[in-house]
């Protein structure tokens, strides 16, 4: 059973056995002087003797709270202050810590502060402790500087607590006889504590009425608890041992050697004094017999008094030592749940760890995989692109059309001769001419808009007959070579693979006068359609290739003639990483220091590059050594959220260099 002590006998009644005397008012001398104390610290809020002073006289009204806090400010103001360790004692011992007030008590007397003016918080501190001996020296100590009311009740309950009940009731009954309610209290605790319980409950009743028998369980419980449960249970109400009581006993500092103080030998002799007999005796004998029996009294109070002592000692000792060992179980149980604890938070951030380690690798997993699908889509992209582009190429390169051919008759030099002696002739089909028609592929279907556009300007391009390698009309000078760019004709007709007509020529009879003149008229004849660009069905004749071929030799001879430049020897090709494109180069070095940004450390020592695709521009970097070289640099600036994909350049294909800036 663990009953409240202090909230049981707060409703005790005023009245008591000895009512019937006057009831004098108690003076409050401690409040009168914090009073005092608080008008100086109102002048001075750093006086730090004021402070000390309010601290403790807080501490005598049961205010540990307000003690506290002037203790804390004188701190503050001066740490090394004895008084401050005394005081901050007297506050522990209040909020039931006597081992850890014991200590500071033990500090404040080493650094030189007398301890008489706090003996009976000393002794209070080692009542709590279970050490009577000790507690009661201090009591004593107290008695004799400040006989106050508290210090009266605490002596007679140290007194009861070690089972001397004569001398307890004899402290209290100055309190009794002035119908003091608490020392009635502690009356009925030494009483109950000693064995006493219907004395007990006969206090009690005649102090609460009706409510006297509900602390009957509680005084038949006392005389069973150890000495330290005992103060416990009649200052502060409290019969358990719990932890934290433990945890202070074991802090408490060892007891000093408790010996037998000067006066007490002599008292005790006075109280077993042989009494005298009635009659006179006035014989020397007896009077020396009497001396010697008052000696040997008196020693054996004394031997009487020190077994007491340390028979206490020892109880108190080894109580001692049972509250070490109960604390250090307790402390080996904390630790070993605190491991446990340990271990737990060890394995579950152990867990954790695994987990968003593995989250990681899944997520850059699933960007790797990404960012190859992103490459490979890139790279069938341009794969199309490039394919789309060759067949773009092919359809502007300049591909010989033939113009419109009209039917001619080609007059032979044989029929010439022939016309001469009157032989009929018959012109030949300009079979060269339809060959080369033949031969030429037919146009490719339009891509696009732009397409079309080339198709029209291919259409209308003119080769000239010695590049077809069909011979000139008679008369008619060698075409010379087409121009780079020709012109487009105004009208372009789309007669290219027009079948060759042939006429057949009537036969007459030659003129001896006009033959000349018929090979003149013949000539005439056939000059407007050499002009007009006729000459698919001309054969080259063995001077126009005479004349190539010196006009080749010409050229190979001149030493001033400069060699052209291989354009695969000065662009071959290379394997790039396009991260980019745009139809303006000028945007380029802007787009080109986004990607740095974004990913410094792939791009550290990279330089940008371009070259033309179609309308738009790429932008470049490179050149890199192996394909696998440039796709592990695809990669690295995938993870960093950038798209690319490989590119190999034509060899001859122009690539220009950016400036970064």
């Amino acid at each position: 059973m663990s009953v409240p002590l202090l909230a049981l006998v707060a409703a005790l009644l005023p009245a008591a056995p000895t009512s019937a005397q006057e009831v004098v008012q108690a003076a409050t001398p401690n409040a009168d002087r914090l009073a005092e104390e608080m008008r100086v610290l109102a002048r001075d809020p750093r006086n730090v003797r004021a402070l000390l002073s309010a601290g403790e006289l807080s501490a005598r009204l049961s205010d540990p709270s307000a003690a506290a806090g002037f203790f804390a400010r004188a701190q503050a103001l001066d740490p090394r202050n004895p008084r401050l360790q005394a005081g901050q004692a007297m506050v522990m011992v209040r909020n039931e810590r006597p081992g850890e007030a014991l200590r500071l008590f033990d500090a404040a007397a080493r650094a030189g502060l007398a301890m008489e003016p706090y003996a009976s918080d000393r002794g209070l501190a080692y009542d709590l402790i279970g050490a009577q001996g000790h507690a009661q020296r201090e009591h004593r100590v107290a008695m004799r500087l400040n006989p106050d009311d508290e210090t009266r009740r605490r002596y007679a309950l140290s007194l009861g607590i070690s089972g001397d009940t004569a001398q307890a009731m004899t402290i209290l009954d100055p309190l009794l006889k002035r119908s003091d309610r608490a020392a009635w209290r502690a009356r009925a605790f030494i009483l109950a504590m000693n064995g006493d319980a219907a004395g007990a409950d006969k206090i009690a009743a005649s102090m609460m009425g009706g409510f006297g028998t509900a602390l009957s369980p509680f005084f038949r419980r006392l005389p069973a608890l150890a000495a330290a449960d005992k103060a416990f249970a009649v200052h502060f109400g409290e019969i358990r041992r719990t932890p934290a009581r433990i945890a202070d006993a074991s802090v408490a500092p060892p007891l000093p050697a408790l010996r037998p103080e000067p006066g007490v030998a002599l008292a005790a002799a006075q109280q077993t004094r042989v009494p005298q007999p009635a009659a006179s005796q006035p014989a020397r004998q007896e009077r020396r017999m009497n001396a010697s029996q008052r000696r040997q009294a008196a020693r054996e109070a004394q031997a009487q008094q020190v077994r007491e002592a340390e028979a206490r000692e020892t109880q108190r000792l080894a109580q001692q030592e049972a509250d070490r060992r109960e604390a250090q179980r307790l402390a080996d149980i904390r630790a070993q749940q605190e491991r446990e604890a340990l271990a737990a938070r060890q394995r579950e951030s152990e867990r954790l760890a695994s987990e968003q380690a593995a989250r990681e690798a899944e997520a850059r997993r699933v960007a790797e995989l990404q960012a190859q699908q992103r490459a490979a889509a890139e790279a069938v992209r341009l794969a199309e692109a490039q394919r789309a582009a060759e067949a773009q190429r092919l359809a502007a390169a300049p591909v010989a059309t033939p113009p419109p051919v009209d039917p001619v008759v080609q007059a032979q030099p044989a029929q010439v001769a022939e016309a001469a002696s009157s032989t009929p002739a018959v012109s030949q089909p300009a079979a060269p001419a339809a060959q080369v028609a033949a031969a030429m592929p037919p146009q490719p279907p339009g891509i696009g808009k732009e397409d079309s556009v080339i198709a029209r300007i291919i259409a209308g391009i003119t080769i000239p007959a010695s590049e077809l390698g069909v011979a000139p009309m008679p008369g008619e000078q060698r075409a010379e070579a087409a121009a780079p760019e020709p012109t487009p004709q105004p009208d372009p007709a789309p007669a290219a693979a027009a079948p060759v007509q042939v006429t057949r020529v009537q036969p007459t009879r030659p003129e001896p006068a006009r033959a000349a003149g018929g090979s003149k008229e013949v000539e005439s004849k056939a000059r407007p359609a050499a002009k007009a660009g006729d000459a698919a069905a001309a054969k080259p004749t063995p001077a126009n290739a005479k004349g190539k071929a010196a006009e080749a030799k010409g050229k190979a001879a001149d030493p001033k003639a400069k060699a052209k430049p291989d354009p695969a020897k000065a662009e071959p090709a290379r394997i790039w990483v396009q991260v980019a494109g745009g139809a303006n180069v000028s945007d380029l070095p802007k787009a080109w220091r986004g990607l740095v940004a974004k990913a410094p450390a792939e791009f550290r020592g990279r330089q940008p590059w371009t070259t033309p695709l179609r309308f738009t521009n790429r932008l470049l970097t490179g050149p890199f050594k192996t394909a696998g070289e440039a796709q592990g640099f695809v990669n690295a600036i995938g993870r960093k959220g950038l798209s690319a994909f490989t590119f190999t350049s034509e060899a001859g294909q122009k690539i220009d260099k950016l400036s970064a800036n």
